[in-house]
């Protein structure tokens, strides 16, 4: 039986080549935590400041000026730093956890001294506001362990006041003026969407009512933005009776409002705008695939256009100092986040660090945007990684390489994936195993306007599939793509489309990789989690014949017998989304049908893996799969395997005879 199944597996002749491992990025390097996170700029635009995620460093805060960027220094606390805000002339406000508790501590870094305030016993907190008019006081949101005493609150650095200012009640947020006087609010409606309210004459007043929308999956795109600091102007977006989301200003004394930017392709996101010192965004940015960045302020335009011929690669906003003139940036690539300093004034551009420095001393892939036309004429963005040295300047590969398309989750997951260092490192990977890899978007998905996602409606295996085949087409047209060396790999709804692309393009894909992928629609719908109308509406309603039918037709279950080349299946067992059995049932169904498959499931992992050891597992697995039927090199598998909890189903004698 071994024999058998081996020679299933066997390693053609011209990939003996492929194996040499130079240059090769030992996996377990992707799947660290990232070494800086929270990065800031100090209100007086000279300071950054970051934690760190080795061993020992998580009680203190770390800092640099960015006139001297090598010279590290940090501040101490007594317990582990949770959270953070730079305050006026250099202070440092935390929240730290000593054993079980949770306490507020000032300092400064001229200081030696690091003092507690004196807050009541609370379970959660949150830092929202500061004000260049009161410096030594900033806005909080306390969960208090006494309930009735939760709320926002100010408080005073200096003695530790607490003086209250609202309660949360129903909302989601709430927006303060200089005065810290409420200005605007955002709660989920009856509609299950946002509303956006104005706080005038004492009381509050909708402005802006959204229904719900599969965009509430990432938290919505249409919510505030900001609000000026003198009370009058909220800044917005919202697609109240449009396609996309447009950033909008809402007057708070009469509700009026004012379009200020759109983009024609993609909706404005309430996130990654810059701001000035009076609070008003000066450019909004869009999405597709790489950023596009919309300019409402003249000399600001002007300094992005300096920098995108200084950085090359997107550039994000991340803060700005109290009076502008400093800019924190960052550049995404899609490999580690490189942190920037900018001074406007003399337009000197600093570099401080990434915030993945595991793969320095590794050439990372190089990605680019594309823009691909499908046969019913919808556009669509990718991302391109390919391997280093291998992109010629017209963006595109010296030679048809081995190509994995990926597709994500949701299918409403979009936007989030793009910037994602839990999505990149896994493109990173396999880039440095030699692949193209293509980050596909569909409709369905989310961040393009309501007509793109609208249109995936009940067409799970019908036209999102053909989005999936149309940029398989552009790939191999563009000599991207080698067309016997394509791989499809997916998780959760990228799983399900990973199943069915298997069985109705049987020829085309080398093989596919389904990470808790949905295999049988008509039975997955009548679970709790898709017992819904939003899954009956989008999906199929399994109540009609006719809706019964649809979920039958795009379910891969029902094809297994069209299935020609290898699958690798896995899932985790506390998947509350996806259940193990939609996995465990199309495994068995392949293995019965005589079909290549490799199938392994996590004991402990629910929906997206979280442990790094499974991760490392995995890919110790799934690159001798894919090396083998598309023909990119791989790392041997050394301990790696061992290192995940998995339980082997089918193709044991396959994992066990990795090399």
């Amino acid at each position: 039986m071994k024999a058998a199944i081996t020679c299933l597996f066997l390693l053609p002749t011209f990939l003996i080549f492929s194996q040499i491992p130079y240059d090769l990025a030992p996996r377990e390097l992707f799947f660290k935590e990232k070494d800086k996170t929270q990065v800031h700029l100090s209100k007086e635009g000279e300071t950054i400041f970051y934690k760190k995620n080795e061993e020992g460093t998580r009680n203190s805060i770390y800092y640099l000026s960015a006139g001297t960027p090598l010279a590290e220094r940090k501040k101490e606390f007594e317990g582990e730093v949770l959270d953070f805000w730079p305050t006026y002339d250099e202070g440092l406000v935390a929240l730290v956890k000593q054993d079980t508790n949770l306490g507020v501590f000032f300092t400064n870094i001229h200081a030696d001294r690091v003092r507690q305030l004196d807050v009541f016993p609370f379970s959660q907190l949150r830092f929202l506001q500061l004000s260049a008019r009161f410096p030594n006081k900033i806005l909080v949101d306390i969960t208090a362990k006494a309930s009735a005493k939760s709320g926002i609150y100010l408080l005073d650095l200096l003695s530790g006041h607490l003086k209250r200012m609202a309660r949360m009640d129903d909302f989601q947020q709430l927006f303060f003026d200089q005065n810290f006087a409420r200005v605007a609010a955002l709660e989920v409606n009856d509609m299950q969407g946002h509303t956006i309210l104005r706080f005038q004459g004492g009381t509050w007043k909708p402005v802006l009512e959204h229904p719900f929308h599969p965009d509430m999956f990432i938290g919505g795109l249409s919510r505030v933005v900001s609000v000026s600091i003198d009370g009058s102007t909220i800044y917005a977006t919202t697609n109240i009776e449009k396609d996309k989301t447009s950033l909008v200003a809402i007057d708070v004394e009469s509700g009026d409002i004012t379009e200020l930017a759109s983009d024609p392709d993609a909706d404005i996101l309430p996130y990654a705008a810059s701001i000035d010192a009076a609070g008003k965004p000066t450019s909004v940015v869009a999405l597709w695939a790489d950023s596009r960045r919309h300019y409402l302020d003249e000399s600001v335009q002007k300094d992005f256009e300096f920098l995108a011929t200084a950085i090359n690669g997107n550039i994000s906003f991340v803060e700005a100092s109290q009076d502008d003139q400093a800019w924190l940036l960052r550049k995404m690539d899609g490999g580690p986040i490189t942190y920037y300093h900018f001074d406007r004034t003399s337009r000197k551009l600093t570099e401080l660090f990434n915030d993945y420095s595991f793969l320095d001393n590794y050439e990372l892939a190089t990605r680019t945007a594309h823009t691909i036309t499908t046969r019913d004429q919808k556009k669509l963005p990718v991302h391109l990684y390919l391997p280093p040295g291998m992109s010629k300047a017209d963006r595109f590969p010296k030679t048809p390489l081995p190509t994995v398309v990926y597709l994500h989750g949701g299918p409403w997951a979009g936007v989030t994936h793009w910037n994602s260092w839990f999505h990149n490192r896994n493109f990173q990977l396999l880039a440095n195993r030699g692949y193209a890899v293509i980050n596909m978007e569909f409709r369905g998905t989310t961040g393009l306007g309501k007509e793109l996602c609208d249109a995936g409606n009940l067409e799970w295996g019908g036209k999102m599939h053909n989005d999936l085949m149309d940029v398989v087409d552009w790939a191999i047209r563009s000599a991207i793509a080698n067309p016997k060396r394509v791989a499809v790999w997916g998780w959760s709804y990228g799983g399900y489309a990973t199943n069915f692309a298997m069985a109705a393009a049987p020829d085309l894909f080398s093989c596919g990789i389904s990470m808790y992928g949905i295999s049988d629609l008509y039975e997955f719908i009548k679970l709790p989690f898709a017992d819904n109308d939003l899954w009956r509406t989008r999906v199929g309603d399994p109540d009609t014949e006719e809706g019964a039918n649809v979920l039958k037709g795009h379910s891969p279950r029902n094809y297994v017998e069209n299935i020609k080349k290898p699958l690798l299946l896995t899932t985790g067992s506390q998947d509350e989304r996806v259940p193990q059995k939609q996995v465990d049932d199309f495994a068995k169904a392949l293995h019965e049908a005589g079909k290549k498959v490799v199938y392994f499931y996590y004991p402990e992992e629910g929906h997206d893996y979280q442990s790094a050891e499974s991760w490392i597992s995995f890919w110790a697995i799934a690159e001798n799969f894919l090396h083998i039927h598309t023909g990119g090199r791989k790392q041997p598998r050394g301990a790696d395997i061992e290192s995940g909890n998995f339980v082997p189903v089918y193709g044991t004698e396959f994992i066990e005879d990795i090399e």
